[in-house]
């Protein structure tokens, strides 16, 4: 199945009559496939897909077209060209009385000289009846004869053409729906509500607690800290009391006894004599011992 309907081909000279002429395909529900905005002048990748992905490729011929000296003019033949190789893709039409080179000059062409935004062609009729044929669709030509406010011709039209894009199309509802009304309560619902017990309000949930107030109790662990505290100075002190009794003794108590034996009778050795009843001592002979 075709993606598009019509592939429409034209220079960008010819684009307001190019436009004016989408409006009024679309207007019948075809699918058109016109770029308005292309600047390139050599057909792209896309240019040739979407040429192939259409029912018809549809040329409009014109001054511009047909003048080979224009780059814009190579874009228009080279896709000519390739809808013509193509049995019944190839459409041509004439938007005023200049004839294109060979062989499109041999293929039939639908006048749209002097077509405007309010005046129509025979060939314009021509056209979509063509275009229709290729696509199944028939009477196009009574549909565009139908005026704006023959609501009841356009109606019978759709009616004789269900199948067309035409009859397919739906207004949008535009009245909003209205809501579903709310059932009564019945009488045993409103007896029930008026015997139940009144509903207890909770309280809100606080959600700052109060802050926990500091224990009065003592700290047993820092009373334990200071009792390690006071036995390890305790300790410090005794040793160091122990060291100072004990540190002249240790030095002459294991030899005490052989010193005092060796003294003579009736003498006290003098480290243990005070400091006050020690003798002074005087210098001696000055011995050489070089």
């Amino acid at each position: 199945m075709a993606r598009y309907d019509v592939f429409l081909v034209s220079t960008q000279a010819d684009r307001e009559k190019a436009e004016l002429l989408v409006r009024r395909l679309r207007a019948l529900k075809f699918k058109v496939r016109y770029d308005k905005k292309r600047e390139h002048t050599t057909p792209t990748p896309k240019d040739y897909r979407d040429a192939d992905n259409s029912q018809s490729v549809l040329v409009l011929w014109s001054k511009e077209a047909c003048d080979t000296s224009k780059s814009d003019s190579d874009w228009v033949h080279a896709l000519a060209h390739h809808a013509r190789s193509k049995d019944g893709t190839l459409l041509q039409v004439g938007l005023d009385k200049s004839v294109p080179d060979e062989p499109f000059s041999e293929d039939t062409r639908y006048s749209l000289s002097g077509m405007g935004p309010r005046k129509l062609v025979n060939g314009y009729y021509a056209l979509v009846d063509e275009l229709g044929r290729r696509d199944g669709r028939k009477d196009l030509r009574d549909w565009i004869d139908l005026k704006t406010s023959d609501k009841e011709g356009k109606e019978a039209w759709k009616t004789a053409h269900p199948t067309d894009p035409l009859s397919q199309v739906k207004k949008p509802s535009t009245k909003s729906a209205k809501p579903a009304a709310t059932p009564a309560a019945s009488p045993a619902s409103r007896a029930a509500k008026a015997t139940a017990p009144p509903v207890r309000k909770v309280p809100p949930l606080v959600m700052n607690p109060p802050k926990p107030q500091p224990s009065e109790d003592i700290d047993v662990g820092m009373v334990m800290l200071i009792l390690v505290a006071m036995v390890i100075l305790l300790m410090l002190i005794m040793s160091a009391a122990m060291r100072t009794q004990t540190g002249l003794p240790a030095v002459a108590g294991a030899s005490s006894q052989a010193m005092v034996a060796q003294c003579p009778p009736g003498q006290i050795p003098e480290y243990l004599l005070e400091e006050e009843t020690r003798p002074v001592l005087e210098p001696g002979p000055i011995i050489d011992d070089t």
